[in-house]
């Protein structure tokens, strides 16, 4: 069934859209990512959907209304010290940013089919999403004088 939904999805959204709606980012205090001494430090990584919501925005001049979906997709970085993720102490860097993944809902779609929009949501989005975050993460990497970051091109997830 949910096969079957997501498939609904698929053939009924297009990508309009993607773009970054919020940012956050630090180094630790004291810290200089040029020296970084003895402590040997790993990356954590982080990837979600937050929300979705359905919206229209009407066209004045042919007086319809054109139907989005849009996802947030919540996504991070962190360096920390070894494999203690437990302390805050413990992290060097931080970068998270959400970033918004909008389709257009072709005319003929259910936008009430919220199985397939929540499919679609879960399976897809962040493929499209995923070489903005990829792209976000390089730059802020060399912007903070961090440890390049080169995530896969594609994002690889497991399946239960």
């Amino acid at each position: 069934m949910a096969k079957e939904a997501l498939q609904r999805a698929i053939k009924g959204l297009a990508v309009h859209d993607v773009y970054l709606k919020h940012s956050e980012f630090f180094t630790k205090d004291g810290w200089d990512p040029k020296r970084p001494g003895e402590t040997s430090l790993v990356y954590q990584f982080m990837t979600g959907v937050e929300k979705s919501e359905v919206f229209g925005i009407s066209e004045e001049v042919e007086a319809n209304v054109k139907n989005f979906f849009a996802v947030y997709i919540k996504v991070g970085c962190r360096l920390i010290a070894g494999e203690s993720d437990s302390e805050p102490d413990a992290i060097f860097a931080q970068i998270e940013a959400t970033f918004v993944a909008e389709y257009m809902l072709s005319p003929d779609f259910a936008e009430t089919d919220e199985e397939a929009l929540t499919a679609f949501a879960v399976e897809n989005a962040s493929f499209h999403v995923w070489p903005y975050w990829r792209e976000y993460l390089m730059s802020t990497c060399t912007r903070l004088n961090l440890p390049k970051v080169a995530l896969p091109v594609r994002q690889f997830t497991s399946r239960e």
